[in-house]
């Protein structure tokens, strides 16, 4: 069968994510697998780089699965503030009409909201194909600028009242989505996938630790991911002398890059941690394993935001299918999918709650090792991307039967 993929963020340069497992899992079940994307974190070239309306096609794009391929048409846009989504908006229907045609799309899996989102129902219920929506995050909550977010929430409305499915990662945007408009009947969980072929419990390489300055005795708390500013990072890092006073090999290493940065770094500085905290910038979506299984324990000390409340971080399954124990802020969306425990996490309130969470199990080994064990279990039973694959097929061939 033939999919088609469109989302409004960059497929190349954003790190591997949900999109990127489920259109590449798709492809390695034999189907034919398209994607359209925006070109977000784009640059002028100088005054005269205004930009081209012209597509962009890149053939055999594989990120997150060896072996799969999705074909990437990026349309073009003009490079001005403000004109860029506009004129996206436009180059965008005039792609997605032209792709379903040349390609014979079955079904669309859409991602986009403002960019593209509207432009991709009208199109298939021109051509009577199915739209299934991916619900991941609260979209209106990451526009950056707060004037916009409203009107992004009523086309989150006319979106989720109108598609034909909507596949949601917690339950707790199962609940936002039907709020805004969503038939209940339409709304299905598909869980977060995870290549446990690529990320599972190994030793990581000796040149890995030295180049962080690693050492064999070290305690290593590793957070991986986009430094946003709700991480709770900052938070965890002004606790850190409390951890070092308790576990004197504590170390702590942010695997990643993004608009706090600066500010940890600053942080870093001012509080003389230097020695036992570091960031790495980002990393390529292929050492993320290493990274993983350099960690004693796994953090995720996310704020409890409108942005944060329901979603379900990707970074959890990686940290569980290397065994790692985690550490994690109780976002309501992690905690109805994962409840403690016997799914590998520990959850953490407050600052000072989280500092003493990671000095006990850092002083706990076989509390570790069975948090470790449970979580290891828990995502090949749950979150392997062969499973949702297999999910995903389904109900994508649910939607074409009922359309």
């Amino acid at each position: 069968m033939n999919f088609l993929f469109v989302h409004e963020v960059d497929w190349l340069k954003k790190v591997v994510f949900d999109i990127h497992t489920l259109a590449e899992s798709l492809s390695l079940l034999g189907h034919r697998v398209y994607a359209i994307d925006y070109e977000n974190t784009w640059h002028r070239h100088g005054s005269l780089g205004l930009g081209t309306l012209r597509t962009q096609e890149f053939d055999g794009i594989s990120r997150a699965l060896h072996g799969s391929s999705v074909y990437l048409r990026r349309p073009g846009f003009i490079r001005i503030p403000a004109l860029s989504r506009l004129s996206a908006g436009f180059t965008h229907y005039l792609e997605i009409k032209k792709t379903i045609r040349e390609k014979n799309i079955d079904a669309i899996v859409l991602y986009g909201v403002a960019t593209n989102g509207l432009q991709t129902v009208r199109l298939a219920k021109r051509f009577n194909i199915p739209v299934v929506f991916r619900s991941i995050d609260i979209a209106n909550q990451l526009v950056p600028y707060p004037y916009l977010r409203y009107p992004t929430k009523v086309i989150e409305k006319a979106l989720y009242s109108t598609v034909d499915m909507i596949l949601t990662l917690t339950p707790g945007l199962s609940q936002y989505v039907i709020k805004l408009g969503a038939q209940e009947n339409k709304v299905k969980l598909l869980p977060m996938p995870v290549d446990t072929k690529l990320f599972y419990p190994f030793t990581p390489p000796a040149k890995l630790t030295q180049r962080w300055g690693i050492k064999h005795d070290d305690k290593v708390i590793v957070y991986i991911g986009t430094l946003f500013d709700f991480s709770g990072l900052d938070l965890v890092i002004r606790q850190f002398p409390r951890v070092i006073e308790e576990v004197p090999q504590a170390k702590l290493l942010i695997v990643g890059d993004g608009p706090q940065r600066h500010k940890l770094e600053s942080i870093i500085l001012d509080m003389g941690l230097p020695e036992k905290v570091g960031i790495t910038g980002f990393q390529p979506y292929e050492t993320m394993p290493q990274y993983i299984n350099l960690a004693t324990i796994c953090l995720n000390p996310f704020l409890i935001t409108g942005a944060t409340r329901d979603i379900f971080p990707g970074k959890i399954v990686q940290y569980l299918a290397c065994a790692k124990p985690v550490v994690a802020t109780p976002l309501p969306g992690l905690i109805a999918v994962t409840p403690g425990e016997e799914q590998g996490l520990i959850y953490a309130t407050t600052p000072e709650d989280t500092t003493k969470k990671i000095v006990r199990l850092l002083k706990a080994p076989e509390h570790r090792e069975k948090l470790g064990r449970n979580g290891l279990d828990y995502v090949k039973l749950t979150h392997s991307y062969e499973s949702i694959a297999n999910q995903l097929e389904t109900r994508l061939r649910e939607a074409i039967s009922e359309k």
